[in-house]
């Protein structure tokens, strides 16, 4: 197995949490066995990691996954008034509209995430709300026009293969593969079950089918549609300060045209990129990293420039702390500390 550098969980905390990114929705039977121990004994470790705030899960839209969406999300590098960044950070992450929100150092103060339900709604909030917070002083905005990884494809790499193979074969049961998003407005029931399940991926079948008015039965068939439709994705999220990856960083680039697809394809098979997204604004490239330890910002810094010599850096920043991430509101050690509702 591939160390994933100091952490405050134990082993069998991270493989657990490595079981749950591959299958958010996994029964602790599945679990259990995956891992050689009880059901029980990963329900309660699951209790402990989640009231702790060190993990959770959380369903969201994967727009722009396969390039074929109205762009609907942006990234916004801000610069804020001396001494305002962390109340600027704090008053964003009360919008509804921006998705994480990160402290940074570097060539900017904060790196914001935006989305929305179209892009004329993207559009009124970045013309409008955001610009109005007290401290900014100066946003540069970068259009997302496709996501080739995200966040829910970004692994602690704790299980062994044959331990990741069992958890996939039965996410490949359970939960099938998104296929690409039909056009049309969601139902009542889908929006609210969606809302639930953005709050709390493993949600029970039983409340969701309470609280939407259906039955378990429906609830299930529901989901499966959502997700084979790939207009729900689950992720299971962690505290990085507990599970070894205490540094965040995101660069910003030009590439040529010609050679953009290649790139981001590239830069995907990266062990520690979270996040790669072609733009359209002052980047071609956002390429997002977790990293164990400063020092690797240094050595990664220099990988890339050998792979990837065409490649044009415009921003370099360093996390300092993350407020907000996809909803969740996060404390000064990256635990959930609270929720805020999607605007669409």
């Amino acid at each position: 197995m591939e160390s994933v550098g100091t952490s405050a969980l134990s082993e069998l905390d991270l493989r657990l949490l490595h079981a749950l990114q591959i299958h958010p929705r996994a029964p602790w039977t599945v679990v259990g066995e995956a891992l050689g121990v009880s059901a029980p004994t990963v329900a309660r470790r699951w209790a402990r990691l989640h009231e702790a705030g060190h993990a959770w899960v959380t369903a969201y839209h994967p727009q722009l996954h396969q390039g074929t969406h109205d762009p609907v999300s942006a990234y916004v590098a801000a610069e804020c008034a001396p001494g305002t960044a962390a109340e600027a950070a704090h008053a964003l992450a009360r919008h509804p509209e921006v998705l994480s929100v990160e402290l940074t150092a570097g060539a900017c103060d904060l790196f914001i995430t935006v989305g929305a339900r179209d892009r004329a709604a993207l559009a009124d909030y970045l013309l409008g709300p955001l610009g109005q917070v007290p401290g900014l002083r100066r946003l540069t905005t970068s259009w997302v026009t496709r996501l080739w990884l995200e966040g829910s494809r970004w692994r602690l790499r704790t299980l062994d293969r044959t331990e990741a193979r069992t958890l996939r074969d039965a996410a490949d049961t359970a939960l099938p593969r998104p296929r690409p998003a039909p056009s049309g407005e969601r139902d009542p029931v889908d929006a609210r079950m969606i809302a639930l399940l953005a709050e709390d991926g493993r949600t029970s079948y039983a409340r969701l089918a309470d609280a939407c008015g259906v039955t378990e039965a429906t609830a299930r068939r529901r989901l499966a549609a959502l997700l084979r439709a790939g207009r729900l994705a689950l992720r299971c999220d962690v505290s990085w300060e507990a599970a070894g990856w205490p540094v965040t960083a995101t660069l910003w680039a030009r590439v040529p045209g010609d050679r953009l697809e290649e790139t981001a394809r590239a830069l995907t098979t990266l062990p520690q990129a979270r996040l790669v997204a072609s733009c359209v604004g002052e980047a071609d490239l956002v390429l997002g990293l977790w990293l164990p330890a400063p020092s690797e910002v240094h050595r990664v810094a220099a990988q890339l420039a050998r792979r990837f010599p065409g490649v044009e850096v415009v921003r370099w920043l360093t996390g300092l702390r993350s407020v907000k991430r996809i909803g969740r509101l996060l404390d000064s050690e990256g635990r959930a500390a609270g929720w805020i509702p999607r605007a669409d």
